[in-house]
């Protein structure tokens, strides 16, 4: 599941789905797609889900995980800058910056590690998809300039948002920390391009959740 967070900027115009699509080139379009489609039976970013191997089992009842953060105060990583060129591509805006924040999940019961998801997509599965950087319960890895695009949120919304993936955790614990260092790199990503969030209403498109 995608979620895409869209932010006001000063210099960059903040478009609805359909404006956005207006404006593409057949050159943004084709610099802004992946060379091969997402096989079946993948995670978010292309790695294979082992069928054979139990998933997590899941609880009918968590802990609220706002309080849970809350009373933990969990600090977060350091960023772990490791700059990769897989294709290099401006976003389709006025100031060349992102306009919002698109947070995935890879949704792999069967990987919980960051660094085996950068892994993958800097050892070819970037041909599929790739995003910015990857956050698990120990690290917050940026494996691509967030200054460029990403594959992750199709032709159109990889040329306006950067994007990181919420590796799948093994247990809640480690899901509350993902959590919070996502939502920190998150408002760290705001403040860097200068992006303001707003209450939104939400509009389906193409495979992943508009706010706009």
């Amino acid at each position: 599941m995608f979620l895409v967070s869209a932010q006001k900027t000063n210099a960059a115009e903040v478009l609805t789905p359909n404006q956005m699509k207006s404006q593409m080139t057949d050159q943004d379009i084709k610099e802004a797609t992946p060379h091969k489609e997402k096989a079946a039976g993948t995670d978010d970013l292309g790695m294979t889900i082992d069928q054979t191997q139990p998933a997590i089992s899941e609880r009918s009842a968590y802990p609220d995980v706002n309080n849970y953060i809350y009373q933990n105060n969990f600090k977060h990583p350091d960023i772990t800058s490791e700059l990769h060129q897989f294709a290099m591509f401006g976003y389709n805006t006025n100031d060349g910056k992102p306009t919002g924040v698109v947070v995935h999940y890879t949704d792999n019961p069967n990987n919980y590690s960051a660094r085996n998801e950068a892994n993958y997509v800097i050892n070819g599965g970037w041909q599929s998809a790739f995003v910015h950087t990857f956050i698990d319960a120990s690290s917050i890895l940026n494996i691509h300039d967030t200054d460029y695009g990403a594959w992750g949120s199709g032709a159109v919304g990889n040329k306006y948002f950067a994007q990181f993936e919420m590796v799948t955790a093994k247990n809640f614990n480690d899901f509350a920390k993902t959590t919070s260092y996502s939502a920190w790199y998150t408002a760290y990503l705001l403040n860097k391009y200068k992006l303001t969030p707003s209450i939104s209403t939400r509009t389906q498109w193409g495979g992943i959740n508009l706010v706009a």
